[in-house]
């Protein structure tokens, strides 16, 4: 039997206490090629949710977090008008899928099932209330 370890709990940091982006496949595309990217914060989840009216984020929102958050390859605001074609909607929709995806450590698969919105409340109930 393994003994539970703390880098199991929490995500990888440099000596700076930055996260080390996370190397994941975007699942819903073909080849299913890798980003890198770092997780959202309980409260960018927390804030994701209050704006959130749907079933799903916005385009705009899933742009904003792509920019914040995927390393590899990185996107610039220089790049939000490319982001927003509709011919790359799925690109902008896998990219967003994977970084809710390691944020919240649920499968790709189990967020498109359940929807985003409806995963995400119910781990924003598992934390404590601060």
């Amino acid at each position: 039997m393994d003994y539970l370890k703390k880098e199991d709990i929490f995500f990888e940091r440099d000596g700076e206490g930055n996260v080390i982006p996370i190397a994941v496949a975007l699942e819903t595309l073909p080849n299913k090629p890798m980003i890198k990217a770092t997780p959202l914060t309980k409260g960018e989840l927390a804030e994701i949710m209050s704006k959130s009216k749907d079933n799903d984020t916005s385009v705009q929102t899933d742009i904003d977090i792509i920019i914040k958050h995927c390393k590899e390859p990185v996107f610039t605001e220089v790049d939000r008008e490319g982001l927003l074609n509709a011919s790359k909607a799925a690109f902008t929709n896998a990219i967003a899928l994977a970084i809710f995806s390691i944020s919240a450590d649920i499968s790709q698969k189990d967020l498109v099932e359940e929807g985003r919105k409806n995963i995400i409340e119910k781990e924003l109930q598992n934390f404590p209330k601060q």
